[in-house]
């Protein structure tokens, strides 16, 4: 996420997060034509999949059907393209989810090889945030507005899987935003949708019949006038949401237990930004944020009331951790200038879900030398699982539709050209023969060698583009 519009990850994990962050591009490698780094999005895990691990990141997923021994790819297509939130709905359809700021929401059956865009209702407004119910494969909300702003965002159902989308079950009032929606797991008829009313007043609404009637909460007295995100309402409980508040130079996760009617503050991370969260098995609920792209880390035991230092190692070759005796991160005030001490062995965790009892990460492929990790003691420690050179391969059922874009990312160093097939040559077009401005004729001299190397430019950008 790396994301634009800061929402969470949609996997059939219980409680299981990704936020969106500013990224600092330290490295020079490129995953998109236009030059973003590459970075990782969201990890999915199939409730009914045990050995199937998928890694959205912004060129495309990495699919594992045999619990991370082999990884396969597939790359962004056009229902896809510049996607940032991506999800999977509730056992037994299993259909994958894309949502591009620029296409739309889009849906795959076949694993990510082809997508569809989602119509109905959705055919024309901008989608800005969407939740599969983690109980019925066949709901879906969806927040969308007009994309000329001439009518508020409003909530729109499916129900068939997010094929379509049908009338509205909740408008918001002129001139205000909606800005998430989360479906309680517990209990499916308890809706959840973040709002900003004009400027940035934060309002929550909740339904707990399903869309038929909504009840707003006031959250300035607890969040200040700021914008917020739903993290993740309890799988257990539907009246339990927390929620991330994101202020000037401070972001906080703030806590209710009573369905949005009163806020407790939980913890407050200054100069940084919160990417992760999960609760796990055990009721340990982890955090993860970054301060000056370091990471910072906070862990809780007691549903939330106090947090403490979370500082995970990745295990190394042999199986003991690096740097075992790293501690919590020193952190400067925002006015001498945040920083955060560099700490060997401790990944920068950008996301987190849980399956069967084990915590899986997303860390920084390039700066922890791993992209997938998991751990079986509750985050304290993480074995690396794969990272993006451990690609074997295009998913065969995307080979024609991706070799093109595999090639380009094998020119950026993201794997080797093996992966994609021998590499392919542009070769200019036969030209005329013939004297004057001929269309087609072959310019000779500098000038000649100098249009050549234009136009073998403009056909690599289009191909990577591709």
């Amino acid at each position: 996420m790396i994301l634009s519009h800061g929402t969470m990850s949609r996997s059939c994990s219980i409680a299981a997060v990704t936020f969106s962050m500013a990224l600092l591009c330290l490295a020079p490698r490129e995953a998109r034509a236009n030059g973003a780094f590459p970075e990782s999005f969201q990890l999915i895990l199939p409730a009914d999949r045990a050995s199937q691990i998928v890694l959205a990141t912004n060129f495309g997923m990495m699919i594992s059907d045999d619990a991370g021994a082999t990884w396969t790819w597939t790359c962004e297509e056009k229902q896809t393209s510049m996607a940032t939130l991506y999800a999977i709905s509730a056992p037994p359809l299993d259909r994958f989810f894309a949502l591009s700021s620029f296409v739309g929401l889009a849906f795959s059956d076949d694993q990510s090889c082809s997508w569809s865009t989602s119509g109905g209702s959705l055919t024309t407004p901008l989608v800005s945030d969407y939740f599969p119910d983690p109980t019925n494969p066949m709901r879906v909300l969806a927040i969308a507005a007009p994309q000329d702003s001439s009518s508020p965002p409003q909530v729109f159902p499916s129900a068939d899987g997010g094929s379509t989308f049908t009338d509205a079950i909740y408008t918001a009032p002129a001139g205000a935003t909606l800005t998430g929606v989360e479906i309680a797991r517990s209990d499916p008829q308890t809706i959840y949708v973040a709002m900003a009313t004009t400027g940035t007043h934060p309002m929550l609404v909740r339904s707990i019949d399903g869309g038929v009637h909504w009840t707003p909460f006031d959250l300035e007295p607890t969040a200040g006038a700021n914008l917020f995100r739903i993290i993740a309402v309890d799988p257990a409980d539907p009246m339990t949401i927390t929620l991330r508040v994101i202020a000037a130079e401070t972001e906080s996760v703030v806590i209710s237990h009573d369905g949005g009617q009163t806020f407790t503050k939980a913890l407050t991370l200054s100069c940084g930004q919160l990417t992760a969260y999960a609760k796990l098995a055990s009721g340990t609920i982890l955090v993860a944020g970054a301060v000056i792209d370091q990471f910072v880390g906070f862990r809780s035991i007691d549903g939330g009331k106090t947090f403490t230092n979370w500082t995970p190692l990745t295990l190394g070759p042999n199986g003991t951790p690096l740097n075992p005796d790293a501690g919590a991160p020193s952190v400067a005030s925002c006015d001498a200038g945040a920083s955060a001490a560099e700490m060997p062995g401790v990944p920068h965790l950008r996301a987190l879900s849980v399956r069967d009892g084990k915590l899986y990460g997303a860390a920084k492929n390039y700066s922890d030398d791993w992209a997938v990790g998991v751990s079986t003691d509750d985050g304290l420690t993480f074995a690396p699982v794969m990272k993006y050179s451990d690609v074997k391969s295009i998913r065969a059922c995307a080979q024609q539709t991706c070799v093109d874009n595999c090639d380009y990312q094998a020119s950026q160093f993201i794997w080797s050209q093996s992966i994609c097939g021998p590499a392919k040559t542009v070769t200019p077009p036969p030209t005329k023969s013939g004297g004057g401005c001929q269309l087609g004729q072959r310019p000779s001299g500098v000038l000649g060698a100098v249009l050549l190397l234009a136009a073998l430019a403009v056909a690599r950008a289009r191909r990577a583009r591709r």
